[in-house]
């Protein structure tokens, strides 16, 4: 009876836990899309084992029929869900440690293995009496095989555990500790019900290990996230920055001062773009997030229109858009035309060019190029000027940071270049 009293404290606390690591997950910030659905995954799994638990200590202690078959059913899945967790335990750890394509990892393939044979061994457990059996009266009993269904989820625990000590230099101090916890302590709970049956150690270690993760992995989440804001403060003002060069500031006030003097109307309107364009680059500061495309088109306009009072109709600049219902970060569009610019028509013996913008829409994508009819390049060839290589890795980390999206480079000297921007219509992620 004390084990009876036991069981049921047991299975409160698994239970609470559970629920406060759910609840947890559900209202945690700073955590990585496909991570926080495994947390929410894990703590769901977890409340639905001690509730199939605690239903099944009621159940056990009714000696008839009807609750004994009530009990097969509820032991049954409370020994089911737990092995999904063993699952997500190896698929977490392939993808905290870089393996994106978990799902053909060898390691992978031999835990789904093992995972389909404890499975195949629980089905069969239903029928016959050699690994458990609930007889008419209610009664609990292993059978000689019992230590065979536990087999399989040992292995899978000390597999994860070599995976890990393989991939430790993979993932952080922090990292390596959560999944520490997370292995050992249930593999423990497991040897310890294995030999002594009648507490639920297994239910309690697993709470407690999996609640321990969870806050390991975010503390190590959260200051991963604040160093990233930072990284990415300074990296908006070098952005910005290399937005502002002086020979453009220069050249946009020389062609103000020129129309000032011949055509003062003319003259207005060009102050007002360049303030605005000023304007848009500073506000580019405090604008991690993506925007609209069309926002970001106007502010490429205005930059647009300040070079088109330098080169007039040397520069002769074209639209074709699909599509405009999309969104892109900030300052990603403005660097590419400001290179087409440059090597569009300056780098041109004639000193003209043209460059042209385009959008596309497919199934799965948003697609826009930036293309111009200047003297082309190389691609595999180093890129000489400084200020656009660090532009264009500029643009590409911040299409991939916000949006999961990529940037392609397609030219070839004497045939003009084009930059591809690319962004998936769904975030990368996993599930």
């Amino acid at each position: 009876m004390g084990e009876d009293y036991l069981n049921l404290y047991i299975g409160k606390a698994g239970l609470l836990i559970s629920i406060l690591g759910l609840v947890q997950a559900l209202i945690s910030s700073h955590f990585e899309r496909w991570m926080k659905k495994f947390f929410i995954y894990i703590f769901g799994i977890m409340v639905g084992i001690v509730v199939f638990n605690l239903i099944g200590q009621y159940v056990s202690l009714q000696p008839d029929l009807i609750h004994a078959r009530i009990f097969r059913f509820t032991l049954f899945w409370e020994s089911f869900l737990p092995s999904f967790l063993m699952l997500l335990l190896t698929v977490f750890l392939l993808l905290s440690s870089g393996e994106t394509n978990w799902k053909r990892s060898r390691l992978f393939c031999i835990v789904m293995a093992l995972w389909i044979i404890y499975v195949a061994l629980l089905i069969y457990a239903q029928f016959s009496t050699v690994i458990y059996s609930i007889d008419d009266s209610n009664v609990y009993r292993r059978g000689s095989l019992y230590p065979l269904l536990l087999g399989p989820p040992t292995l899978i625990m000390l597999i994860d555990a070599i995976a890990l000590w393989r991939r430790r230099h993979h993932l952080s101090a922090k990292q390596r500790l959560a999944f520490d916890i997370y292995i050992i302590v249930p593999l423990i709970s497991m040897l310890i019900q294995m030999f002594f049956y009648g507490i639920y150690t297994i239910l309690l270690g697993s709470s407690l290990a999996a609640l321990f993760m969870f806050n390991y992995i975010w503390i190590d989440q959260s200051e991963r996230y604040y160093q990233q804001v930072e990284e990415n403060k300074q990296l908006r003002i070098e952005i910005m920055l290399s937005q502002i060069q002086p020979h453009f500031l220069y050249n946009s006030l020389g062609a103000i001062q020129s129309l000032c003097k011949t055509d003062s109307v003319a003259a207005e309107k060009a102050v007002s773009t360049f303030s605005r364009y000023l304007r848009g680059n500073m506000d580019s500061l405090f604008n991690d997030k993506a925007i609209p495309f069309e926002q970001e088109l106007r502010h490429t306009k205005l930059y647009l229109e300040l070079e088109q009072l330098r080169y007039e109709d040397a520069l002769q600049v074209s639209y074709d858009l699909q599509c405009t219902e999309f969104n892109i970060p900030t300052l990603t569009l403005q660097p590419l035309v400001e290179n087409a610019v440059r090597h569009g028509v300056r780098g041109k013996l004639s000193g003209r060019g043209s460059v042209q913008i385009a959008t596309n829409e497919c199934p799965d994508r948003y697609e826009v190029s930036v293309s111009d009819d200047g003297p082309g390049f190389d691609p595999s060839k180093k890129v000489q000027n400084g200020h656009s290589h660090i532009g264009l890795a500029n643009v590409s980390e911040r299409l991939q940071r916000v949006v999961g999206g990529s940037l392609s480079i397609h030219s070839a000297p004497g045939a003009g270049t084009t930059v591809v921007i690319t962004i998936p219509k769904e975030p990368e992620g996993v599930g």
